[in-house]
């Protein structure tokens, strides 16, 4: 059976080539697709929302919520991963409220971030069209990973709705769906051959009209119709839940942070749903705290086997496991004291082994081979070559109408 189903393929692969001699199409088995591959991002407690060890390249992810869940504050984490890497980050910042101040404190590197202000949806497409289309011409080696953040779709005006011709009553429905419907097709073949990870950020509005009851989720909608959603590889729903304040010299209680959740609403490469869901905390000097989270995640999510939790206080159950202290030295973690969270952050975030258990206990898929990736990116640079299209070409998105 498997003799009649190759010589299936070869007849097929012969006669299309011979009719279609532009096309790049590979017939080939399964067994042979290489496996995804991306940014490495060493975080356990991420990797458990993602369901891999890192972000995927040629993807595009989606990050919404309601105002104030801190979808900036995110993407700066992320900027921070790829800088780590030695990568480029481009803000498309829509809404002219960059904060570049506090991006500091989260500790990104503003000296290699890229920020930029588009005027209308068209130009934050057209400018992330063409960013994705140039990275052959400058990178023709494609070493280096690109985060592309679009912040945010919902605060995005179309070239329509800024012309003073128009009055308020003049109105041009689900122009920004056809936009970004036409960039997401066009853009996704491209982007796929790029070491680049292509974010958008989009604000969650309760629904006008909607019905909900008591107990029920209300509904809820979002700018930018359902390509965003279709062509994310992930999709994260972010929250907020709470204030974190302590007193100050004075005695008077200030907000230092906040805690928040992400739910996987969806992922084409591992699990989702609702039952995919963390929080992290967020400081205003610091920026994202995973591993006091991933600590209180481990102790309260049943596996007691690594970390019992009672009240605030919290024991490593692992004997044996090491950590590397802020001096160098290389300290055993202690299996007999109860530590409070950030404490014992500390430590295994600070040991490859302790990391290394939780992500077992997470089920997390191992990282690729170190052959499979070079063979992925021998096909990626192969690919990039082909499609790569001269500078002075003229983007695909352009007008609303």
């Amino acid at each position: 059976m498997s003799d009649i189903l190759t010589s299936l393929l070869e007849a097929t692969e012969k006669q299309f080539k011979k009719k279609f001699k532009e096309s790049e199409t590979e017939f080939k088995f399964a067994k042979d697709e290489k496996p995804v591959t991306g940014l490495t991002i060493d975080n356990p407690l991420l990797e458990y929302i993602l369901d891999r060890r890192f972000m995927t390249y040629g993807r595009f992810y989606l990050v919404y919520g309601k105002k104030g869940s801190c979808k900036t504050s995110l993407f700066f984490d992320l900027a921070k991963t790829f800088q780590r890497a030695g990568g480029g980050v481009i803000w498309l910042e829509t809404e002219n409220a960059a904060d570049l101040e506090y991006a500091k404190k989260q500790g990104v590197d503003t000296d290699r971030l890229v920020l930029q202000h588009p005027r209308s949806l068209e130009e934050s497409l057209n400018m992330s069209e063409m960013y994705i289309r140039n990275l052959p011409k400058v990178d023709p080696d494609g070493k280096m990973p690109f985060l592309i953040c679009l912040d945010s779709i919902a605060g995005s005006s179309t070239e329509y709705e800024q012309d003073s011709s128009n009055n308020m009553s003049d109105v041009t429905p689900g122009a920004h769906a056809r936009l970004l419907s036409r960039f997401y097709r066009e853009m996704e073949h491209p982007l796929a051959n790029e070491k680049c990870v292509f974010l958008a950020l989009n604000q969650l509005k309760e629904k006008i009209g909607g019905m909900g009851g008591w107990g029920e989720e209300q509904p809820e909608s979002m700018m930018g119709g359902n390509a965003p959603l279709f062509s994310s590889t992930y999709q994260l729903k972010m929250a907020y839940t709470g204030t974190l304040k302590s007193k100050n010299a004075h005695g008077v209680e200030r907000k230092y942070g906040s805690t928040h959740n992400i739910v996987c609403k969806r992922n084409k490469l591992g699990r989702e749903g609702n039952m995919q869901k963390i929080e992290f905390d967020l400081y205003i000097n610091g920026g994202v705290d995973w591993y006091a989270p991933l600590v209180r995640f481990v102790g309260k999510q049943g596996y007691s086997d690594i970390i019992s939790s009672a009240g605030a206080r919290h024991t490593w159950k692992v004997p044996g496991i090491t950590y590397v202290d802020e001096a160098g030295e290389t300290k055993e973690i202690p299996t007999d004291n109860g530590y409070y969270d950030r404490d014992l952050a500390a430590m295994i975030g600070r040991s490859a082994q302790a990391k290394e258990i939780i992500r077992d206990a997470f089920e997390i898929p191992a990282l690729p081979t170190t052959e499979e990736v070079e063979e992925v990116e021998k096909e990626r640079l192969s690919k990039r070559k082909k499609k790569s299209k001269s500078l002075d070409d003229e983007p695909t998105v352009t007008k609303t109408r």
